[in-house]
């Protein structure tokens, strides 16, 4: 089994609308803003060392093939991304990748910096290595 280190794990949530979310976990919940970005709309929360990143349903995304991402339809369900970050995203890759992991793409390098892949736990549900810019 591989064994890396992680930095600090995180989850995405789907949300219907980024700005509303926001304010619930800032406001009500009082985590802290690292970021907001308008396309697509999505922000970066922090409390206690863990990051909260919430992404507006239904974007795509090239490192994702194939999963939409949205908000739970039903409030008694839900669906979310596990997050991890390394410090060396692409080592981890190759080394998930030999133990047979499913990927769902080769890495990205987004232009702000930093590098990330998703692949899918045994259920299905996915999980996003990423390291930071």
């Amino acid at each position: 089994m591989p064994a890396f280190p992680v930095t600090r794990a995180g989850v995405i949530l789907a949300v219907a609308d980024v700005d509303r979310s926001v304010a619930f976990y800032r406001d009500m919940l009082g985590f802290e803003v690292e970021a907001v970005y308008d396309d697509p709309p999505y922000a970066s929360l922090v409390r206690a060392g863990m990051r909260l990143s919430l992404a507006e349903q239904g974007h795509p995304a090239d490192d994702r093939p194939g999963v939409l991402m949205v908000a739970p339809p039903d409030p008694s369900s839900a669906a979310a991304v596990l997050v991890l970050e390394v410090a060396d995203c692409l080592a981890v890759h190759a080394d998930l990748l030999a133990a047979g992991a499913d990927m769902l793409a080769p890495p990205f390098s987004p232009p702000w910096g930093g590098h990330r892949f998703f692949l899918r736990d045994p259920d299905g549900f996915l999980v996003e290595v990423e390291q930071p810019a």
